[in-house]
């Protein structure tokens, strides 16, 4: 079965180890994102997170179990949909420093199972979603300088 991957980059003017530290500390997203308003759990490897996104106008219950962390530098979650032939959905959160305080921070989704590559088109339309997680992002840790 054909593994499907989409991916946004944002270059963020702030130290990676403040990036990853924000996006990271689930409590305290209420305080900044729109997309996911509403995030119980902890980073830690095989913790089910409670996450609530934003789909369109409703909010949305998203459960994914945390495959892996390298502190600092990246995270991983995967969902799977029923079964893992059905429909396995991974994100990957990368943070490269580029200099003291610049950072490349990287979301990779990659998809696998029969029922996401059928519904790859509009899976993948939801990730769009993202920029907007990414602005309230940089809007946050911006005012925290």
């Amino acid at each position: 079965m054909k593994t499907k991957t989409h991916s946004i980059t944002r270059i963020i003017n702030i130290n990676s180890d403040k990036v990853f530290k924000v996006i990271s500390d689930y409590k305290n997203y209420e305080k900044w994102n729109s997309i996911i308003p509403s995030a119980k759990g902890e980073l830690k490897e095989g913790v089910r997170l409670n996450l609530r996104m934003k789909i369109g106008n409703k909010t949305k219950p998203f459960n994914p179990k945390v495959i892996s962390i390298k502190e600092g530098k990246s995270f991983t979650l995967s969902k799977t949909i029923i079964f893992k032939g059905v429909g396995e959905l991974t994100h990957h959160f990368e943070f490269k420093s580029l200099s003291p305080n610049k950072t490349e921070f990287i979301q990779i989704w990659t998809g696998k199972g029969w029922l996401v590559n059928m519904m790859w088109p509009k899976i993948a339309k939801g990730f769009s979603d993202f920029e907007i997680f990414n602005d309230d992002l940089e809007n946050y840790l911006v005012k925290q300088k």
